[in-house]
């Protein structure tokens, strides 16, 4: 209720307030005591408002008021004085000394009060406008009051006028310069003090000069319109109080509307002058002198305008080189993105079509790049380390490039993808660039104490043929990450049936976990001494609907581009484990061994997978061999060490599979909880061709009997292979020659062929000394 009647307050107010102004010029109205009654109360009433404002206020609002306070009643006391009698006669007396005194006093707190309110401007060139805008107006209405009001009353008051009657007027153009400056740097539309008191003050003066002018030239029409003036400018400066002063942030100074209001007393000069000259009467020295002034501040004041817009637009085309530069570079590498990339193919000049000669330095190539094992290292070592990571890929491309000069163009596609455009060229400048980024990226790293490494592979689209090289590249890069690790791949025509194959099948693949499509076989280790099969090995197998049953290098490397490989894994686990729990019904000790990707080691779920499929069937951790290869251990060392300890921790032996392919598998066997070594069939195979792959042979058993290690050797297919093992010490076989991998059946699998005789009883080596006096665990 008290809100919708405040509208209605104002209102009725308003309306009160015409009616005094409309009243004023009503000659059968006692004018003086209407106005002494009206401006007593505004000015009493508003220095009461101040004063209540400025005890609730602190700071620097307390100050504004306070100053307030004491112009209105300086202005009260002073028409109180001269109001009374008027009231009483109805004719207002001569003001006193004191009165004008209080008048021009009143004025005085009033700037100061005005002055308070806002801030100098932050900036330099602000200031100076500022300064040069009250010079401007200073002189301009300097320049107006002189002709209009100064020399009237000194003709007529004689060359030396009184000390009031001068006063007067000189602070009034003083006091109006200021106030058209302050009006000038803040938003005359909004609600607030200091635009109140800034008009309140400068309707004020000039009221005066018009109550001045008025005097001067006798015509009584004119005060009624000055003493408008005057109730106008104590009700701005009494309801003041009521509007918030602004904040810190809005405080300082600055041009508003285009900054044309200081230019107003510009215009009225030259047309006052414009008028004084028409009546046949020259411009006094005064008049010259202000005019000259206020063209000197006007023509700086340009310069400086000038200046500032000079400033405004270099700063507005850097911050558009700017803008321009995010909307085409990567954030964080500083590359260009991948839209700078189609603008570059897009603007590239003689793109070939099929058929057309090629130009004669090399048509335009493009290699697209991508990371291998970028999200191991995201998600082992954290999204800061894989930032740092492509940073580093970055700066290592750009040096790749740095010999081609400006026919290459690096970009970051997104992710860890990047691409590098050659402008010209062809393919064997591809090739040899292709060459030294896999080269380049593959190199170790060390991100933040912790080390790393990724691959690259790269596809290359060499035809020039802008519409598809984006296309053809990825086609490429399909087809090299297929191969492996740290490949590189140009395309040709015969690649996209292969790609479409492939992607056919990656679509399939989610299919393939909930469909039922997934089986197991199973393939027996065998004890090389007992000859005996005490242990098998799951292997996955995809009967696909279209394609036949499918081996793991068939579609593997699709599961990992499809993110499949994890839940493939987590499905082999379970599976295998709950036959491994049926077949120890009847035989207690038998043991699967499962392979675990670098995707399933690097979900960090594989210990819990495992802990929880033994709980549910009830066998210990003996039952189970985790295997594991170098390819899933590279990117993070540490982090693998501590997933295998925990295995080991629940009673699971790891077995560090593919054994002596990698550069580092020394290392591995020093830093990793390591159980089983299963020597890679590339050693096997090479038994029988010679003395040299038998002393290889036996110094990889040799290290591992000495590291308290068992030996499986992969790939036996002959019973040469079979006998040398043995007398080799190699503890277990695995391979096509005990039996292929088969389907569960109800007891585990058997050895198919069980001849396993020495092939030189004396030794293999004639001369050396047995294995079983060098390894005696091979006995066991």
């Amino acid at each position: 209720m008290a809100r919708a009647g405040r509208p209605v307050g104002r209102a009725v107010a308003t309306l009160v307030l015409l009616c005094v102004l409309v009243c004023l010029h009503v000659p059968a109205i006692r004018t003086d005591s209407l106005y002494s009654a009206t401006i007593m109360l505004l000015t009493g009433g508003g220095a009461v408002l101040h004063g209540w404002t400025a005890a609730r206020a602190r700071g620097r609002a307390r100050r504004v008021w306070a100053t307030t306070t004491i112009a209105l009643a300086c202005w009260g006391y002073a028409e109180v004085s001269v109001g009374l009698p008027a009231v009483a006669t109805g004719t207002a007396p001569e003001r006193s000394l004191i009165a004008n005194v209080l008048n021009l006093s009143a004025m005085v707190f009033a700037v100061i009060g005005m002055l308070s309110i806002p801030g100098a401007p932050r900036d330099r060139f602000a200031r100076l406008k500022m300064l040069l805008d009250g010079v401007v107006a200073a002189t301009a209405l300097a320049g107006v009051v002189w002709m209009l009001i100064l020399e009237p009353l000194i003709r007529v008051k004689g060359s030396s006028p009184a000390f009031m009657d001068l006063a007067y007027p000189v602070g009034a153009t003083g006091i109006l310069a200021v106030g058209v400056v302050l009006l000038a740097g803040q938003p005359i539309r909004q609600w607030s003090a200091m635009t109140l008191i800034t008009t309140g003050v400068t309707v004020l003066t000039i009221g005066l000069l018009v109550e001045i002018g008025g005097e001067i030239t006798g015509d009584g029409w004119i005060r009624p319109w000055a003493l408008d003036a005057y109730v106008v400018a104590a009700v701005l400066l009494a309801v003041s109080a009521l509007a918030p002063l602004p904040e810190d942030t809005e405080r300082a100074w600055q041009a508003a509307g285009g900054g044309l209001l200081p230019y107003v007393p510009v215009g009225v000069l030259y047309l006052t002058a414009s008028g004084y000259m028409l009546t046949g009467r020259a411009l006094e020295p005064p008049v010259m002198w202000a005019m000259m002034i206020m063209t000197a501040g006007v023509l700086v004041r340009q310069f400086l305008a000038l200046q500032s817009n000079a400033r405004l637009t270099a700063d507005l085309a850097a911050q558009r080189a700017k803008l321009v530069f995010e909307a085409t570079h990567d954030a964080l590498t500083a590359l260009p993105n991948r839209a700078m990339l189609q603008r570059a193919l897009a603007a590239l000049p003689g793109a070939t079509r099929a058929g057309d000669r090629p130009p004669p330095d090399g048509p335009p190539t493009l290699l697209m790049i991508d990371l291998d094992g970028f999200k191991s290292v995201n998600d082992t070592l954290g999204h800061a380390a894989g930032d740092q990571l492509l940073v580093v890929i970055a700066e290592r491309i750009r040096s790749a490039i740095e010999p081609l000069g400006d026919v290459a163009l690096p970009v970051r596609l997104g992710g860890d993808e990047f691409a590098v455009l050659l402008h010209s060229g062809g393919a064997p400048v591809a090739v040899e660039l292709a060459q030294d980024l896999v080269l380049g990226i593959g190199t170790p790293m060390s991100l933040d104490g912790h080390p790393a490494t990724v691959g690259a592979s790269i596809g290359i689209a060499a035809h020039g043929r802008s519409e598809r090289m984006l296309h053809d590249a990825d086609v490429a890069l399909y087809e090299a990450k297929a191969r492996g690790k740290g490949h590189y791949r140009l395309f040709d025509e015969r690649l996209s049936a292969a790609v479409a194959a492939r992607q056919s099948l990656e679509a399939d693949l989610g299919g393939a976990l909930g469909g039922g499509q997934l089986s197991l076989v199973y393939q027996p280790l065998v004890d090389l001494m007992a000859e005996e099969a005490p242990r098998c090995e799951a292997l996955l197998r995809w009967d696909h609907p279209t394609r036949g049953r499918l081996t793991p290098d068939e579609f593997l490397t699709a599961a990992q581009h499809v993110g499949l490989l994890p839940a493939l894994d987590r499905w082999v686990l379970g599976t295998a484990i709950a036959q491994v729990a049926a077949w120890r019904q009847t035989d207690p000790e038998f043991v699967v061994s499962v392979n675990a990707s670098a995707a399933y080691l690097a979900s960090g779920t594989l210990p819990r997978d495992v802990r929880r499929a033994m709980e549910q069937h009830g066998l210990p951790g003996s039952a189970l061999i985790v295997e594991v290869t170098e390819g899933s251990l590279i990117v993070n060392l540490e982090a693998a060490a501590g997933l295998l300890r925990e295995l080991r921790e629940l009673g699971v032996r790891v077995a560090l599979d593919d054994f002596g392919v990698g550069y580092s598998s020394l290392n591995y066997l020093r830093q990793l909880p390591v159980d089983v070594v299963k020597l890679d069939r590339s050693f096997t195979s090479e038994l029988g061709t010679g003395p040299d792959a038998v002393i290889l042979v036996d110094g990889v058993l040799d290290l591992a009997y000495r590291l308290g290690l068992e030996t499986v050797a992969e790939g036996v297919e002959t019973a040469e292979q079979a006998s040398q093992l043995r007398d080799l010490g190699c503890r277990y076989g695995q391979g096509f020659y005990f039996g292929a991998p088969a389907p569960p059946v109800e007891h585990p699998p058997r050895i198919e062929k069980t001849a396993v005789h020495p092939a030189n009883p004396g030794g293999v080596t004639p001369g050396a000394a047995g294995p079983a006096g060098r390894r005696p665990e091979a006995a066991r």
